[in-house]
Order: structure tokens, then C-alpha cells, then sequence
């Protein structure tokens, strides 16, 4: 290489030399969940509207507001919902829910099934899913088993098909469907959410839940999930359905009940609640 000029060398030394292009990736944020309880349709959704719930505004689709039962906005199938419906379908995240007591189980159910993210879920709008009872989800790299439904304490001045429906306990095929799933993973979860206690929980007793005017073929399900509480290793439960925001501690288990706050996932460790005791 006598004689080149030292261009010459460069021009060289690039001509030969192999270049890796190394393509950046996007970077992406792990997704936020946040977690609260009953909205009842127009009652409490306030709790989630984007002017109360302002960290709202930054989240994106692939982020979730996750209702613990008596969503509400599924009611009769007429213009309330539909004007509910549509304004979640605006909001920047996706909205997430169970079932609690307070639901039209008729309208609810009628609703197209599809898989999604490791279960099945009622798909209600394009951001808009309800998770059905016995599922386990996969969000975020953690896995949840979820189970809606409760006991209606006021059920004696409802009435049937009207706005009461016996839908809101579990079948005894929704319970083995359950079983089968927390089977199929070890009974290992990382988090319940359910809308009704277990019976171990301080708040079972509140309204003494009978089976008087049930169908033979339901269950108790605050049994059930006493069941399930005792036979699942699981980190944290979430529930609601008491108006009320307080931790539990079962066997040094947490488990946080909700209603008030719309509380980020991370953060249940540090946000102020009542102790609940036996």
C-alpha cells in the first residue's frame, strides 16, 4: 500500500470493511393497568372520565382501566348504553371489566365471544371487552384468573328479568370450567379479580348471602372462591362489590377491595386504605 495518500488508504479501508447496519428498535413502555371498582353505569363513572382520571390522557390502547364488576353500561341495550358505549369507545386506553351482581345478563351474554389474550371475553367494542367468569388472562406478562358475578343484597326489591337477574352466581359448569383452568397452569396465578368476597374476607357475612331463589344448578359463590383462595398461589386479589376501598390480609395474602380510587397497579402497595379485620 506504498505510494497511496492517505485518502487513498481510507477510500481502501472502507471499500473492504463489512458494514453491519443495526436497526434501533422503537422503544416501548411496559403497559399500564389501573384497577378500580362499580361504576354503575352513569352513577360512578365519573371516576374514569378523563377530567377527574387526568393520568388518563396519556394512556394509549394498549393500556387498561380495569373495572372489578357492575360495569352498568350494559344495561337494556337502548340509548343509555349505546351513549355510555360510545364515549368509553373515545377514551385513549381499553376498557376492561368483569361482571358483578348489577348486570342485564340477557343483553350481556348475547355479545360475540372471541379469544383474547389467553382467554375468552365478550367483545363489547373495539376498546371495550368483558372477561368472562373462570378465564385466565395473560396482561402484561402476568397472569390473571378472573370471576365475576355476587350476591345482590337488595335482590328482594328487584325484580326478575328486570333489572335482578340469577345469572349473577355462577353455574356449577362456570365453577369446573374454573377448576380446569387453574388446573391446566398449576392453580398458579399472579393475581385474582373477582367482584364478591370469599368467605374468609371480613365483608362475606355483611348482608348473610343465602341460596334462597337460586337455581339448583348454582353455586355459592363466596364458597367458590374460598375454594379457590385456599387451593391458588396467587400474589394479590382485587375485588369490590362493598362501596368501599380496604385491604384484607388472609393468611398474610392481600386482598384489596375497591370502589373510590382508580389506582395503578404498581401502586396498591402505597395507596392510603382501611384495614379490614375478622
Amino acid at each position: 500500500m506504498k505510494g497511496l495518500t492517505p485518502f487513498s488508504r481510507l477510500q481502501n479501508y472502507l471499500n473492504n470493511f463489512k458494514v453491519v447496519m443495526l436497526i434501533k428498535r422503537p422503544f416501548r413502555r411496559n403497559q399500564m393497568i389501573y384497577i378500580t371498582g362499580d361504576i354503575h353505569g352513569a352513577f360512578d363513572i365519573h371516576k374514569i372520565n378523563p377530567d377527574e382520571f387526568t393520568v388518563g390522557n396519556s394512556l394509549t390502547k394498549d393500556d387498561y382501566v380495569v373495572i372489578a364488576g357492575d360495569f352498568g353500561c350494559i344495561w337494556d341495550g337502548g340509548s343509555s348504553d349505546r351513549f355510555w358505549l360510545n364515549w368509553l369507545e373515545t377514551l385513549p386506553w381499553t376498557t376492561v371489566f368483569i361482571d358483578g351482581n348489577h348486570e342485564n345478563f340477557d343483553v350481556l351474554n348475547a355479545y360475540p365471544e372471541e379469544d383474547w389474550h389467553g382467554g375468552r371475553i365478550h367483545r363489547i367494542r373495539s376498546n371495550i371487552v368483558h372477561l368472562m367468569r373462570g378465564e385466565i388472562f395473560d396482561l402484561d406478562g402476568k397472569k390473571w384468573f378472573v370471576f365475576g358475578g355476587g350476591f345482590s343484597h337488595d335482590r328482594t326489591m328487584r325484580t326478575e328479568g328486570k333489572n335482578w337477574w340469577k345469572a349473577e352466581l355462577p353455574t356449577r359448569e362456570e365453577c369446573a370450567r374454573a377448576r380446569k383452568n387453574l388446573e391446566a397452569c398449576g392453580w398458579k396465578v399472579d393475581y385474582i379479580l373477582t367482584h364478591d368476597v370469599y368467605t374468609a374476607h371480613p365483608l362475606a357475612d355483611k348482608y348473610s348471602p343465602t341460596m334462597d331463589g337460586y337455581g339448583t344448578d348454582q353455586e355459592n359463590i363466596q364458597e367458590f372462591l374460598e375454594e379457590v383462595r385456599k387451593k391458588t398461589e396467587y400474589d394479590s386479589w382485587f375485588c369490590a362489590h362493598y362501596h368501599t376501598d380496604g385491604l384484607c390480609l388472609t393468611d398474610g395474602k392481600p386482598c384489596f377491595t375497591l370502589y373510590d380510587y382508580v389506582t395503578r397497579l404498581e401502586d396498591f402497595t402505597t395507596t392510603p386504605v382501611y384495614l379490614f379485620k375478622k
